[in-house]
């Protein structure tokens, strides 16, 4: 059977010029009423000179640092079609729209997972790459990681492909392929109401955005047949991105 990617992750990164991350706290984002007054801190809060961190019991994570703000929502078993993450960016920016906005990123990430030990490396290696001498320099298995630009339309998508560890229980975790999109757009416009305009639609476009990388991926790299003990459900990764 052929495997689909299983979407773990949906990032949104807005960079602007003088960002101060100290400005983003708590209490900010709740009088604000960019989040909800009920959101829970899933661990305690960062907050340094150059950067705030904020993780929620919900899935939701903001971190900011000077020149960048990132809003993050983990899928789990989450309907797609209703996360949050693109209401959340733009509440902020509608709080904040005398910042000098720049560019924006709309970041999916997934995985596909495999049961067998050398799995996720044999399918970079046997998939991916083409065969050849740089891969006996040493006497381990070398270790791949992948990356690709594609420019399309009014942006640039980036598709970093590598290794990584899935846990699927508290004491297993497998080997898995880890596909990490980047939809890159810059802010150009001459008025700052226009560039606002810009960067909402950009918000708002986010599931066009998710279906070109979902179709990127399953049907340009994993539309090949495995064995169906090579498959295994989606779990989770064993850090968090964020």
């Amino acid at each position: 059977m052929n495997k689909t990617i299983q979407i773990q992750e949906l990032a949104i990164a807005i960079t602007a010029k003088n960002l101060n991350p100290n400005i983003v706290n708590l209490d900010f984002l709740k009088y604000s009423n960019i989040i909800s007054p009920d959101w829970q801190l899933a661990r305690q809060p960062v907050y340094t000179k150059s950067l705030t961190q904020l993780v929620f019991q919900n899935g939701i994570a903001i971190v900011a640092q000077p020149n960048r703000i990132v809003f993050a929502e983990a899928i789990d078993t989450k309907d797609i079609q209703k996360l949050n993450i693109s209401q959340l960016a733009a509440k902020y920016v509608e709080k904040l729209p005398n910042v000098e906005y720049q560019a924006i990123g709309i970041n999916p990430k997934g995985f596909v997972s495999f049961t067998e030990s050398n799995g996720a490396a044999n399918y970079l290696l046997n998939n991916l790459l083409a065969s050849g001498e740089w891969r006996e320099f040493s006497n381990t298995p070398v270790k791949a990681a992948i990356q690709l630009a594609y420019n399309l339309e009014s942006y640039q998508l980036n598709l970093t492909i590598n290794e990584g560890l899935l846990r699927v229980s508290q004491e297993k975790s497998v080997p898995a392929i880890l596909f990490s999109g980047n939809f890159n757009y810059n802010i150009v416009a001459t008025q700052q109401e226009e560039k606002l305009q810009n960067l909402y639609k950009i918000l708002q476009d986010w599931k066009s955005n998710l279906e070109t990388y979902k179709k990127l991926v399953n049907e340009k790299f994993l539309n090949f047949r495995l064995d169906d003990k090579n498959s295994i459900p989606f779990g989770v990764p064993i850090s968090p991105s964020v």
